[in-house]
């Protein structure tokens, strides 16, 4: 997204990037349901939650903080190509390709 200059093609890439979002949400959710016990599930489930939205701040503030210093664009680039190469990464496990 960060090279795009047409604002159609943003807008389609954040739709998917939305959708792939919300697909990845569904099965976090339902993997939780189904592999996490009943009686830790709220344990579980909130511990995912706070873990989750705790570490947001962080997350922005350490990217503007970045893209302070080298620029926006530059910043995009070098952390999405980090959300891809760790995406791919995790895929190599058989474990999870092959997730039922």
């Amino acid at each position: 997204m960060a090279l795009i200059p047409n604002g159609f093609m943003l807008i389609l890439l954040m739709l998917i990037e939305g959708a792939g979002i919300m697909v990845f949400g569904l099965i976090w959710e339902i993997s939780l349901q189904e592999l996490v016990e009943n009686e830790a599930f709220g344990r579980v489930a909130s511990l995912d939650m706070i873990g989750s939205f705790a570490l947001m701040p962080v997350g922005y503030l350490l990217t503007g903080w970045l893209a302070q210093i080298i620029g926006g664009t530059v910043s995009m680039l070098i952390l999405s190509g980090t959300l891809i190469f760790s995406t791919m990464a995790v895929l190599l496990i058989p474990q999870i390709r092959h997730f039922d």
